[in-house]
């Protein structure tokens, strides 16, 4: 089979440059073994500045073996994005408390959203949406992220992708959180103007392994969000994820499942509900 030293090559070719270029990261990648089943935990971070070199050495070695790329979700198009979102989209939105309709309104003036930009959807999109303005400003973008790399690298040498998660069935996640943990989200954002120094704190943490440090800047958020948005986001995904990986311990193969790094962070990651079930993890970078 010649498609595995192929995709060690275009792994290698996409980061090669003639340009001087930054300092290879290292994230965090853990394993799992058992008998003839192989089963990588890389954490990623959804969104990245282009030319950042994340797939080297073990993390590279590990994608370039395996048979199976997992994700939380299959790549989509944007199309199926808005039905997606049209679908979870309420018919008649709550309406917000006076001060933080006017704060939202102010700001999505301020990053050139029309007046009524968010009148019919739910606090949730307003809050994502807004907080990703600011972000794609400042260079940050999905295209050199983990998930869409692994994913395109993947469609090319014939690598299965398989999924965690629908799309429909995230969105809803989000859709059915209760209006106040919604408004918390959303006050969240409002608060913080300029996310992006807290961007590059994440992806400073991620990039050097440094896992206690990206457990507690992603903790931080969770803990202002509430207890609501913690044990839907996090929380109830990270037992069903690990249940699913326990069955694939019993299954041979080699498996590479890339997931967002909150996952794999703290005392109720994927990893620790894997140990408890009696999954041994070995953290290998």
């Amino acid at each position: 089979m010649f498609a595995r030293p192929l995709l060690a090559l275009l792994c290698w070719l996409l980061l090669a440059s003639p340009i001087a270029a930054p300092a290879a990261l290292a994230p965090a990648l853990w394993v799992a073994r058992d008998g003839d089943t192989t089963i990588w935990l890389f954490g990623t971070v959804h969104q990245l500045r282009a030319g950042t070199p994340w797939l080297t050495g073990p993390v590279a070695k590990a994608f370039a073996e395996s048979d199976v790329l997992t994700l939380e979700i299959a790549p989509v198009t944007p199309e199926a994005v808005t039905q997606a979102l049209v679908a979870v989209t309420p018919v008649k939105p709550a309406p917000l408390p006076p001060e933080l309709d006017r704060r939202l309104r102010k700001r999505a003036h301020e990053l050139g959203f029309p007046a009524q930009a968010f009148d019919a959807t739910d606090p949730w999109f307003a809050a994502t949406t807004l907080a990703a303005q600011p972000l794609a400003r400042a260079g940050y973008s999905p295209a050199p992220a983990p998930e869409t790399l692994l994913a395109r690298l993947a469609d090319r040498s014939g690598t299965a992708i398989e999924p965690l998660e629908t799309l429909d069935g995230q969105l809803g996640i989000f859709a059915a959180l209760p209006q106040p943990a919604q408004r918390a989200m959303l006050t969240r954002v409002l608060d913080d103007p300029d996310p992006v120094p807290t961007m590059d704190r994440i992806v400073a943490a991620w990039g050097r392994g440094d896992v206690t440090a990206l457990d507690r800047l992603l903790a931080n958020d969770m803990d202002a969000a509430g207890p609501a948005v913690r044990g839907a986001l996090l929380d109830r995904r990270n037992a069903a994820w690990a249940r699913t990986i326990g069955k694939w311990t019993r299954q041979p193969g080699t498996r590479f499942v890339a997931v967002g790094a909150g996952h794999l962070a703290g005392p109720d990651s994927v990893q620790a509900r894997l140990q408890a079930m009696g999954v041994e993890v070995q953290r290998v970078q």
